[in-house]
């Protein structure tokens, strides 16, 4: 699956290096999230180890951002550096036959030595999934946050429109893990029905760990007619974990695209 020997590259320096970004789209069912970790399975560690088999070299990939256990990804974007010649379109059918049939890489193609996928990011759009209906469908299961009580899908509308903007979002990180600005743009902010399937699109430069999860449960409450718009608009303020609604189950998130 490559030209040439593995060794003859690895001692390669980095100028004489390709960078190649590489898009992902995978099931997180089975995985403990992006970031290797020594005794879980994870997305980083799967294609850190696929990458090492095809080209002979221990390259670090990055990728656009952690994902939490559980989470799912249509467009994740990852690159790393690599002396190896194969071609990006060999490399990804190379890639696919080692990796399991719930990771799949989407397209590899080479950009500047200084792309960064982490840092390059202009915004990221992330979809919530949600199922209104009284019996979730098993072909569902694994993508969509069953939520089988009565909500004001209007009210619901007005509330996440109230996203968009810079606003600071404490309120809505994982409690206890915020080391620096909360702040956060947010560019769009939409609520779709479609059916008994209730879509929440958000897209921003930039999102704390938990912030959709979050942001979809007060939803919700607010949906329920738990928290108040005016509850729910002082959240912002307020900056207190405690006051906004529950943390949606991790599986009915989805990474839809990273722009740059």
């Amino acid at each position: 699956m490559q030209d040439g020997k593995p060794g003859n590259q690895t001692g390669e320096s980095m100028k004489n290096k390709r960078n190649i970004r590489l898009i992902l789209a995978f099931d997180g069912t089975e995985y403990h999230g992006w970031q290797i970790q020594n005794d879980s399975k994870t997305l980083q560690g799967l294609l850190s180890e696929a990458i090492a088999r095809i080209t002979g070299e221990k390259a670090g990939i990055t990728g656009s951002g952690r994902t939490d256990a559980g989470t799912h990804a249509r467009g994740l974007a990852a690159n790393f550096h690599t002396g190896s010649r194969i071609a990006p379109r060999q490399l990804v059918r190379a890639l696919n036959s080692l990796l399991p049939r719930d990771v799949r890489v989407l397209s590899a193609r080479q950009v500047p030595h200084a792309f960064h996928a982490r840092r390059d990011a202009v915004s990221k759009v992330y979809r919530y999934q949600m199922y209104l209906g009284p019996i979730l469908p098993p072909h569902l299961m694994r993508e969509y946050f069953h939520y089988p009580i009565p909500v004001d899908i209007p009210k619901m509308e007005t509330a996440a429109r109230l996203f968009i903007g810079e606003h600071d979002f404490t309120s809505y990180a994982k409690k206890n893990a915020i080391s620096s600005s909360a702040t956060r743009r947010i560019f769009r902010c939409e609520l779709k029905k479609l059916g008994r399937r209730l879509l929440l699109t958000v897209e921003g430069n930039g999102f704390l760990h938990h912030m959709v999860r979050n942001m979809a449960g007060t939803l919700l409450e607010v949906g329920r007619g738990t928290i108040s718009l005016t509850d729910f608009q002082n959240l912002f303020s307020k900056r207190d974990r405690t006051q906004a609604g529950f943390t949606a189950p991790a599986h009915g998130l989805v990474l839809l695209k990273v722009k740059y």
